[in-house]
């Protein structure tokens, strides 16, 4: 199963009559003093999912390009933020955006699913595409979560293949973001607990400055 096949499973079978907000997460409300200082209001939404963040983004005045490999998902976005760019897009592919184009990249546990090398990639075309001071805003699962077992092989350090669910991940800790944190200038960095699905989560909180 490839990964765009599981996630338009996931958006069929689980949620396809939840609406955006169902997740109760509005994280980035948080970070708003950080966020309202962007002058370039062009945001791209990477892995948007069903568009929770993108619906907070242009009702804060920035102008979204929606991202995501799962068509079903995109659907669910133009159903509900119209006025949202919608793009089917594998962020291990690139980024179809010119150099330094960009306000604010968001990336809402969407950078969790690649190998350490991959995953260098994409934070390196985030940064060419952003403007000088655009931000980059994210979270990752922490290696705190128990999300390891029996049914996990270690592909290379923190990054498994889950056999049961045909799928990869990676679980962060400090010592990679203090490779993948080179080039940028970090405002926030943090391990934070939440709550999604019910369940509770350990992630990494970064806002890096280009």
């Amino acid at each position: 199963m490839t990964d765009e096949k599981y996630w338009n499973e996931v958006y069929y079978k689980e949620l396809e009559n939840v609406k955006p907000d169902f997740l109760k997460d509005i994280w980035l409300e948080n970070k708003k003093e950080i966020i309202d200082k962007v002058k370039n209001k062009n945001a791209i939404d990477l892995g948007c999912g069903l568009g929770q963040d993108t619906g907070w983004l242009l009702k804060n005045g920035f102008q979204v390009v929606s991202c995501d490999f799962s068509k079903r998902a995109l659907k669910k976005v133009e159903e509900h933020y119209p006025s949202a760019r919608v793009m089917e897009l594998n962020i291990a592919n690139g980024l179809p955006f010119q150099d330094n184009s960009i306000g604010l990249v968001n990336a809402n546990l969407s950078l969790h699913y690649f190998t350490m090398e991959k995953t260098e990639y994409i934070f390196a075309e985030i940064y060419r595409v952003l403007e000088p001071n655009g931000l980059l805003i994210g979270r990752v699962n922490s290696d705190k979560n128990n999300y390891v077992d029996e049914n996990c092989k270690e592909i290379e350090t923190n990054f498994y293949y889950d056999a049961v669910k045909d799928q990869h991940k990676r679980l962060f800790n400090q010592e990679q973001f203090a490779m993948l944190k080179k080039k940028w200038n970090v405002v926030v960095l943090k391990e934070e607990e939440t709550v999604r699905k019910g369940r509770k989560k350990y992630t990494w909180e970064f806002i890096l400055r280009k």
